[in-house]
């Protein structure tokens, strides 16, 4: 009986952690420029929300996080996010893999501020995005090319695949 209740408590405990690492995001304004740069420190926590729970389109709280960056990236001053077809051209045959793509290149980006080459700025964002990819259950939306750039990744081939 202890260890039901126990169980119950390490459950519920989790689920509202969660709940608590992330705000209303609806709530939060992203109508001025000084909100952009405000608000770095949640989008870093909404990125590593993504980063740590399954893609899953039923969970309200993960798609809300991901509108939420979407608009963020769009709308920021401080930051130009490239994406270029090179690259997504892997990610594009699911809005869940793209979402990650975007979110593994926010935090790359905000975290190396001083990494401005573009080689560099998507060697990092594959190398956080991918090992996410590879561990959720459902591939079933991976193309031919995903897989490989997958597997380049895991044998520390990413640089060589993508230039050469």
């Amino acid at each position: 009986m202890k260890k039901i209740i126990l169980f119950f408590l390490l459950t519920v405990s989790l689920s509202y952690s969660y709940a608590q690492e992330l705000p209303n995001l609806k709530h939060i304004k992203l109508n001025k420029n000084s909100h952009f740069k405000d608000t770095e420190p949640i989008v870093l926590k909404v990125v590593s929300y993504l980063f740590e729970t399954p893609i899953d389109k039923k969970n309200k709280a993960r798609t809300d996080a991901g509108q939420f960056l979407i608009k963020w990236m769009n709308g920021t001053p401080g930051y130009t996010f490239y994406l270029e077809e090179k690259e997504t051209n892997y990610f594009d045959t699911d809005s869940d893999l793209m979402l990650m793509y975007m979110a593994g290149l926010t935090k790359f980006t905000l975290e190396n501020k001083s990494v401005k080459d573009r080689k560099a700025l998507v060697l990092g964002t594959m190398k956080i995005t991918l090992p996410y990819l590879n561990n959720q259950e459902n591939k079933k939306s991976w193309s031919k090319d995903l897989w490989q750039l997958n597997e380049a990744n895991q044998k520390g081939k990413l640089e060589q695949f993508l230039y050469n």
